[in-house]
């Protein structure tokens, strides 16, 4: 059996000068040069464009993926120079001639959308990337996938819950994220726990802390943003995205400034088109934009500046030497944020040697059961010494002291 599949180069366009005339037939070149070398007969490379061939190989049903990661490693070299990850990626495309008639034709955000959500590419095909080890990673990558649509009432009855965002450099408060758990539950959902507390059905918890949204503004006094979560997932497959924002048009428009979206579960390296259709989905009802993300080597640099308000970095649930590790990781790129004006911030934080490092360190937000613990209300626009940290409970005795502090996210 002949393996025959499409083979396309996937270029960070963001990360080059180069314009799309110069850049196309490069890339080309580079290619070619590369297939003529690397993949000789019986084996064949057809150029279809500046960016896809249809390669094959007679003696055996399997390409050897193995050889072509090398491509990716050279391309990124000679394009972008050394020093340089994950600007130059290559994907495999499996399926009958109009199939893949049909990707060759499609555009790069036409491409990346895809690679977030299978239902987009042309009937019949898949997908998958070239790792740098030369395995084949089916898409969508690292994406949690919703189960069912969006829905904000198959919960039942549930618990509304918050938990503080903290700024260590004003000792206080400034915004909660906020969670919803139906009491059938065996554990507590939160965005900022850990793994082990996110839903297992996404669409139904983004749906549910709409209305737990809706509910805090209405019963409280709510002074600093409130973070509303919602996966990555929900927000890249246009029918569970539609719902959502239709869902979204509950909530009042003079809201807006009182509310900020948390996206969790998002990949090392969103893609340009991704973030545009999340940024277009959300703009009308919330105020800031901030990401989570598993990966301290979240790809910030092809990040415009303010693209998003900030970036968290979830800590792994491991052991302290690697939950340190990660910690480290992710501020040795501190400068790469400052840059770009984007703040980041740490969640999962869960002992006290952690939260010590992470203040000495500078993040400037922080959240997770080391700094607040659920509760039942927003705690944002409290005063609180990072010594007495965490929250087991609000102290009702103390006055909110939101001033200058709603406006810092």
């Amino acid at each position: 059996m002949t393996a025959v599949s499409c083979l396309r180069v996937l270029v960070d366009a963001n990360r080059t000068d180069l314009p799309a005339k110069t850049l196309g037939p490069l890339v080309a070149k580079y290619t070619t040069i590369f297939l003529e070398v690397r993949w000789v007969r019986p084996r064949t490379a057809d150029q279809l464009t500046h960016y896809c061939y249809l390669l094959s190989d007679p003696q055996t049903d399997q390409l050897d993926t193995l050889e072509l990661a090398h491509l990716a490693t050279e391309l990124q070299e000679r394009l972008f120079g050394t020093g340089v990850e994950d600007a130059v990626k290559l994907v495999l495309f499996e399926g009958e001639p109009d199939a893949i008639r049909a990707f060759t034709a499609a555009s790069a955000e036409e491409v990346a959308l895809a690679m977030e959500d299978p239902g987009r590419l042309p009937k019949g095909g898949r997908l998958r990337r070239i790792a740098a080890d030369g395995s084949l990673i089916d898409v969508p990558e690292e994406v949690r996938a919703p189960k069912g649509p969006v829905d904000a009432t198959s919960f039942g009855p549930s618990i509304d819950g918050a938990q503080g965002i903290y700024f260590p450099k004003a000792r206080a408060f400034v915004g909660d994220v906020i969670s919803c758990t139906p009491t059938r539950a065996a554990t507590y959902y939160s965005a900022v726990d850990g793994e082990e507390h996110l839903p297992d059905d996404s669409g139904s918890f983004d749906g549910s802390c709409v209305m737990t949204a809706l509910r805090f503004l209405v019963d409280f006094p709510v002074v600093t943003p409130l973070y509303v979560p919602v996966s990555f997932s929900t927000l890249v497959r246009p029918t569970q995205r539609a719902d959502y924002v239709e869902l979204l048009g509950i909530l009042p428009a003079e809201t807006r400034s009182q509310l900020a979206a948390t996206v969790y579960d998002v990949p090392r390296a969103p893609s340009f088109q991704s973030l545009k259709v999340i940024h277009e989905a959300l703009r009308d009802h919330f105020s800031s934009l901030d990401l989570r993300t598993q990966d301290p080597d979240f790809e910030v640099r092809q990040l415009a500046e303010k693209t998003v308000t900030s970036v968290t970095l979830v800590l792994p649930n491991a052991s302290q030497e690697v939950r340190t590790a990660a910690l480290r990781r992710f501020a040795s790129h501190a400068s790469e944020y400052r840059r770009r004006r984007i703040w980041s911030g740490l969640t999962n934080v869960r002992y006290r040697a952690e939260r010590e490092l992470a203040i000495s360190l500078g993040f400037p937000f922080l959240t997770g059961p080391g700094i607040c613990r659920l509760q039942s209300e927003p705690i944002g626009g409290r005063p609180w010494e990072s010594g007495a940290l965490p929250v087991l409970s609000i102290d009702r005795t103390l006055v909110a002291s939101a001033d200058g502090l709603s406006g810092m996210l």
